[in-house]
């Protein structure tokens, strides 16, 4: 045992003095290599970065989202509370937009306005009750037949004034003005919400819009 010791000394100092006063500069860095190399170890600019946390990675891996166009306050303000119950931080923010109403069927060039309101008279008549003329300077006048929310109650709609041999269209009705829209980092495994559970009440949100912030910005 005593004599294991007295080798392992002997090797230590050997080493010390052969890198401290014999090797150059570069045979020393070269055995310290060698040495640490069964170990593992690795020095600070050679060891992978560590990753990002928080915000930082949630930038990094694009993981901001926007959730909009929300057209009423309380609608926005419901949302934020489920992405909080949800345990996200969402950011609001307001801006101008157009905003999708819903499918939009109509009835267009009637010749004027006496002649729309014979047709209204009509469809009126086989339960086309929310028909209306849009307001205009009495020429080539539009008669509204109904917004819907659903595509498939509105081909009902188109068919149904088709079968009295008038030609209505479908549409996309849009709007513009101030629309609200929602900031959230979701680094995962952090989900968003249902989606269903984060639209309006009473049918104003139609379409919710998920996308990143980085293209809501553009």
């Amino acid at each position: 045992m005593r004599l294991a010791l007295a080798l392992l000394l002997f090797a230590n100092l050997a080493w010390y003095g052969w890198t401290h006063w014999v090797a150059t500069p570069d045979e020393a860095v070269a055995t310290a290599a060698a040495a640490t190399a069964g170990s593992g170890l690795k020095l600070a600019r050679e060891a992978a970065p560590a990753k990002a946390t928080g915000r930082a990675a949630a930038r990094a891996g694009n993981n901001c989202l926007s959730l909009g166009p929300f057209t009423d306050l309380t609608d926005a303000a419901r949302a934020s509370t489920l992405l909080r119950e949800n345990r996200l931080q969402p950011r609001q923010r307001a801006g101008e937009g157009v905003v999708w109403k819903g499918f939009w069927v109509t009835l267009d060039g009637v010749a004027d306005r006496a002649a729309a309101n014979v047709i209204i008279a009509r469809l009126r008549r086989f339960g086309v009750g929310d028909a209306y003329a849009m307001p205009g300077d009495g020429r080539d006048i539009t008669i509204s037949l109904g917004l819907f929310s659903e595509r498939q109650r509105a081909l009902r709609r188109l068919d149904d004034v088709k079968a009295l041999g008038f030609a209505p269209r479908i549409v996309d009705r849009e709007r513009s003005g101030t629309v609200y829209w929602i900031d959230v980092d979701v680094v995962p495994p952090a989900e968003l919400p249902d989606a269903a559970r984060l639209q309006g009440e009473g049918g104003r949100i139609l379409r919710l819009e998920v996308k990143s912030c980085d293209a809501e910005s553009n």
